[in-house]
């Protein structure tokens, strides 16, 4: 079996398997729909690059666990919630959020090009270099390709 890199896939791999994506393409589970979860994408990826806040002097229950799941592999589970919904669409149709995320991936990569040791901190999720948010981001793409059945299967 061949192992393709989280960069391979980002980089290679994401757009083509967006570009099967159709408008009513029920997702396996969740409440999202594909436009819904590729806006998603395209918003976690920026909003992963840079510095947003100040680190606190102890890191929070929150910034322990992703560090915890980022070492773990950052495989995802759904979990349900109760009071579940979705953002309002910022895009106006699912082909112009498709194209936002080829975009934002660029630009996560050239973030650490021009940053090669630079260390990038949320509020939620702590301070991670750019291998923890490539692992992030690899899984977590490759979790809701999964869930519109752009993937055959997620493990």
């Amino acid at each position: 079996m061949t192992t393709v890199t989280n960069e391979s896939f980002l980089k290679k791999e994401v757009l083509p398997l967006l570009a099967n994506l159709k408008e009513d393409t029920p997702p396996k589970f969740g409440i999202m729909t594909a436009q819904h979860m590729v806006e998603h994408l395209a918003w976690v990826t920026k909003a992963t690059i840079g510095r947003k806040g100040e680190k606190p002097e102890e890191p929070t229950k929150s910034h322990l666990y992703f560090q915890k799941f980022i070492t773990g592999g950052a495989k995802f589970k759904y979990h349900p919630k109760e009071e579940a919904k979705v953002k309002e669409l910022k895009y106006s149709s699912l082909q112009e959020a498709i194209e936002a995320v080829g975009p934002a991936i660029e630009r996560f990569y050239q973030h650490f090009e021009d940053n090669p040791s630079a260390l990038c901190y949320n509020p939620m999720m702590g301070e991670m270099d750019k291998a923890q948010l490539e692992v992030f981001h690899g899984e977590h793409y490759r979790w809701h390709l999964y869930q519109f059945g752009l993937l055959e299967e997620y493990v």
